[in-house]
């Protein structure tokens, strides 16, 4: 026991000093006073983020090469366009069948172009294959021209059937001319001859029940082929 006054008393203890029990101490000094875990686990993260942003500030911006591909910017606004217009039918025609699962898939371009064998040695290419180099040019031109002659094909049938949904007294639904457009400047852009295709009578047929399920039809596969045009497109551009 240290005798009153003495000078080798020990300094009074934390809880004497603010004269709580440590129990009623505020929060914020009980946190002092045991390090606060939780809080210092998190300043050490917000340290960390920042260190993180100032490193991203400084990392250079990817910027588009402007020896791009050309035919790349096409065959991606060309995915985009057709993809919003089959959302428009799919909800436009929501009375007929347009899904998927309801219409009958049908390749216009079957027997007619060969898209899909043509570009297929791209890809064996990039994995490895011996072709040689004349070769890969052969069917490089091959695959393009095929591509070509699938958007023509698709975009005679489109101006065909926009030209009997005009008609309809309904007005319920017609193609998005942006679509049309685009499909115009990817052909323009692969620069190809090739024979115009015979663009049917629009008075051929004014069943327009039928016309909006055959362009439920058309959409779905167009955009299975755009699909196909814009992976061929990044291949070359990456290559």
């Amino acid at each position: 026991m240290w005798p009153p006054g003495s000078a080798s008393q020990p300094p009074p203890s934390p809880a004497a000093a603010t004269g709580l029990h440590p129990a009623a101490r505020p929060v914020s000094l009980q946190c002092r006073l045991s390090m606060c875990p939780a809080r210092s686990l998190l300043l050490v993260a917000t340290l960390v983020l920042l260190d993180h942003l100032s490193l991203a500030r400084n990392l250079p911006v990817a910027t588009p090469d402007p020896g791009m591909f050309p035919c790349l910017h096409h065959s991606q606004n060309l995915l985009r366009a057709v993809s919003n217009m089959l959302q428009k039918a799919r909800q436009t025609l929501e009375f007929y069948p347009c899904t998927s699962e309801e219409i009958d898939h049908e390749d216009i371009t079957k027997d007619k172009t060969s898209t899909v064998e043509a570009c297929l040695p791209l890809e064996l290419t990039k994995n490895g294959s011996c072709l040689a180099s004349r070769k890969t040019s052969f069917m490089m031109a091959l695959c393009l021209s095929s591509i070509y002659e699938d958007l023509k094909m698709y975009q005679v049938e489109f101006k065909t059937m926009n030209a009997k949904l005009l008609m309809d007294p309904k007005r319920q639904i017609f193609l998005d001319q942006n679509m049309l457009a685009v499909i115009d400047e990817l052909m323009q852009a692969l620069n190809f001859n090739s024979e115009t295709v015979p663009q049917k009578s629009s008075l051929e047929e004014l069943d327009f029940y039928k016309t909006k399920i055959k362009l439920c039809i058309l959409l779905h596969a167009f955009r299975i082929r755009a699909v196909t045009i814009d992976r061929v497109m990044s291949y070359l551009n990456a290559s």
